[in-house]
């Protein structure tokens, strides 16, 4: 063997000791910090409405059995500080379906005034009136009597309005 395989040998084994080195310090979980009294209890749970948190024994404590009865206080209290964000979540998801469902009437309310818009722009001034009544569905009849119209021409304006209403629920979809 020559110095040369000698040197990348040794290069190759101190790599991989490396490698070993970085994967075990990866693996190690994090130092707890240390406080000069001991240590410091844990927050269990994030403060409520009332702003008040739970504090529990040092986690050493707990892990060394030394506070056992503290322990299922802790569940205890974890579980109702849950219960308690489980009712606001479901408190404020009905809230947004109200809020949704009336969202959705003003759309539908609004859509009805802008297709009556619409209708009322592309239509002559004289029969404004007219397709109006058409879109409240009154009959021919009614339309020419409240118009002032004959009833063939209230009977033109009541099927020109609904096919344009046909077309137009068309170039949406």
């Amino acid at each position: 063997m020559g110095v040369r395989t000698l040197i990348w040998t040794l290069i190759g084994l101190l790599a991989i000791y490396v490698a070993i080195q970085l994967l075990k310090v990866g693996r190690r979980p994090p130092p707890a910090p240390e406080a000069a009294g001991g240590d410091p209890p844990e927050r269990i749970a994030p403060p409520d409405d009332a702003g008040d948190a739970v504090a529990v024994a040092p986690a050493t404590a707990v892990a060394n059995g030394e506070a056992g009865g503290d322990r299922s206080e802790r569940v205890a209290l974890e579980m109702q500080q849950l219960r308690r964000d489980i009712g606001q979540l479901r408190s404020e998801q009905e809230e947004q379906r109200k809020e949704t469902a009336r969202l959705r009437e003003q759309v539908v309310r609004l859509e009805q005034a802008l297709a009556g818009v619409h209708a009322a722009q592309q239509v002559s001034p004289q029969y404004r009136e007219a397709v109006m009544l058409v879109r409240q569905g009154l009959e021919a009849e009614a339309i020419a009597e409240r118009c002032g119209i004959s009833v063939a021409e209230a009977a033109l304006v009541k099927s020109l309005a609904q096919r344009g209403e046909a077309e137009g629920e068309r170039d949406e979809a």
